[in-house]
């Protein structure tokens, strides 16, 4: 793990890819070194640490302890409303595009699925926006979801 600079403020974010404390797998950080890093004695304050998974109920309990994590949110799929206001925001300098008006389509489609059990994230319509225009995203959206 890099270290952190002691006198300036930072926001660092760890991602394990479930892996680093498996013992199949070869790593050179401990679980007990990768504690110390984030608040033992040596570890340096105004800062803040993002830490991400998708299986929190499979987290060692001193990882996820209180004082450790001092905060725990939920990133979920797609609400219409949220589908809508990414597509919106993301394609609002288009000229001669009804943005609006794909964006409703887009947040409609969006809460049919969801009715049927079926979800996107917010990172599969933004990349899908990365790679198309606006009437080839919303034409695009329709393969992103998922049974969840």
């Amino acid at each position: 793990m890099a270290k952190i600079p002691q006198k300036r403020r930072c926001c660092r974010t760890v991602e394990t890819h479930g892996v680093s404390f498996y013992p199949r797998y070869q790593s050179s950080v401990t679980f007990s070194g990768f504690l110390n890093a984030l608040d033992g004695v040596a570890s340096g304050e105004e800062r803040i640490i993002f830490l991400t998974t998708n299986h929190l109920d499979q987290l060692d309990p001193a990882l996820v302890r209180p004082g450790r994590v001092d905060l725990a949110c939920l990133i979920d799929d797609a609400s219409p409303s949220q589908a809508k206001h990414l597509f919106t925001q993301f394609y609002d300098s288009e000229e001669g595009v009804d943005v609006e008006g794909l964006g409703d389509r887009l947040e409609g489609m969006v809460g049919r699925e969801a009715k049927e059990g079926r979800r996107v994230s917010m990172a599969a319509l933004q990349g899908t926006f990365i790679r198309n225009g606006p009437e080839e995203a919303v034409r695009a959206a329709k393969e992103l979801f998922v049974r969840r």
